[in-house]
């Protein structure tokens, strides 16, 4: 029997580009230079204009003079649209604080701190912004201070999500810093918290760490020591690996990202000399490859303060520098800002303090089982306050054109 022709690139980014999100990395996984491609920002505005998504940050603040949380959304494709997105439809009287993110589904969770009587007893919320859809869920044991928290969304049809909280016991293992941390799992399919084993580690101090860093089904934290610490969302385990060996010990300037759905490691030299980037060879290994041909150029007025925060695409990266979130091109070396506010944020402090990278669609998501509603009305998405109804082809269609059209390649 003669084999059919591989698929033309061009026309199988086309039929990519309606794919939702959540259903990309499947299809990521067909060919590599496809892979690579459907990274391009060029990608992902045709992907974001089909699929009714959006990306952007979504800015978080304390007001000095009444402590409030505020919140805003700069959006990372057209500084001239404008999307209502924030955190004021939670409960009233809530202030959340952003704890951690699933970037790429658009999914937060909050963290509001009540009284009840003499006790503060916080309140978890998860919620979807683009949505306004929130979900208060049990507590963990919140007697021990907050060290590190990650969100994962697992699967979205049906939508299920985990949360890991590490926290901070007190107690000290030795005079060498090792602490016995306590560990605590969230399953949405089963509605409580799991506490696992102790974590008994000298990498997470008592102080908070940088925020995570999803990929591969796992958590990462860079600690600062300069180790990566991962947590396996599947089998619910840790392990720990060095960053590469030509990063330096300054842990203020180095950082984890996700570049093409792969951990990596940025590395920003000092006085405006540009940032370097590193990717994990292997899903669950310990070995890093340099990003070729890879340079961030600085800005250069932003000798100290200027920092790479998120990969937007592949070909892409923003930026923040003196009060200004700025969004940079790697093929052109061009910069185009997207928001420029002096009294923001103190100009002392990166910008990665006060934001939350953000890729989200319209599409309402069951938190819980019995969400009737949000079952009925996630066949339609919402933008903008109209409503658009889902096209006819679906997921099912989609699959057939790959499975009539394409064979895998051998070299893939």
């Amino acid at each position: 029997m003669m084999r059919n022709s591989p698929m033309n690139d061009d026309v199988m980014l086309e039929i990519m580009s309606y794919c939702p999100a959540t259903e990309m990395a499947k299809f990521r996984l067909l060919n590599k230079e496809c892979n690579k491609r459907s990274y391009e920002m060029s990608f992902l505005n045709r992907h974001l204009h089909r699929t009714n998504s959006f990306l952007g940050y979504i800015f978080y603040y304390k007001d000095n003079h009444w402590f409030r949380n505020h919140s805003c959304f700069v959006s990372g494709v057209d500084e001239k649209e404008i999307y209502r997105i924030n955190l004021a439809y939670l409960p009233p009287r809530c202030n959340p604080s952003i704890e951690a993110c699933d970037t790429y589904h658009g999914i937060l969770l909050c963290v509001d701190d009540v009284y009840k009587g003499r006790k503060r007893i916080p309140d978890y919320i998860v919620c979807k912004p683009a949505t306004k859809q929130y979900r208060i869920i049990p507590n963990p044991k919140t007697r021990f201070g907050t060290v590190a928290t990650g969100l994962m969304v697992i699967s979205y049809n049906p939508f299920r999500y985990k949360i890991i909280r590490v926290s901070d016991t007190g107690a000290t293992v030795s005079r060498d810093g090792v602490y016995n941390l306590s560990c605590e799992v969230y399953d949405s399919d089963s509605d409580a918290w799991k506490r696992l084993n102790h974590l008994v580690s000298s990498e997470f101090s008592h102080r908070p760490v940088k925020p995570a860093v999803s990929a591969y089904g796992c958590v990462h934290w860079l600690t600062e020591k300069n180790n990566v610490m991962r947590f396996c969302m599947r089998t619910e385990t840790w392990s720990i690996f060095p960053v590469p060996d030509d990063v330096t010990s300054d842990y203020y300037n180095v950082m984890l990202v996700n570049y093409e759905g792969k951990l990596g490691v940025i590395h920003s030299s000092r006085c405006g000399k540009g940032s370097n980037i590193w990717v994990l060879e292997k899903s669950f290994g310990t070995s890093w490859v340099k990003v070729k041909d890879m340079k961030i150029a600085a800005l250069e007025d932003d000798c100290y303060n200027s920092q790479p925060i998120w990969f937007p695409s592949n070909d892409t990266v923003s930026r923040s520098s003196s009060g200004r979130l700025s969004l940079y091109n790697m093929s052109n070396n061009k910069y185009r800002f997207l928001h420029t506010k002096q009294d923001f944020y103190p100009s002392h402090w990166p910008a990665g303090k006060y934001f939350v990278p953000f890729y989200s669609n319209y599409e309402r998501v069951c938190f819980n089982k019995n969400d009737v509603e949000g079952k009925e009305r996630s066949e339609r998405g919402t933008r903008d306050g109209t409503i658009e109804k889902k096209k006819e082809y679906d997921h099912v269609v989609i699959m057939l054109l790959f499975s009539s059209l394409f064979f895998i390649s051998p070299t893939l």
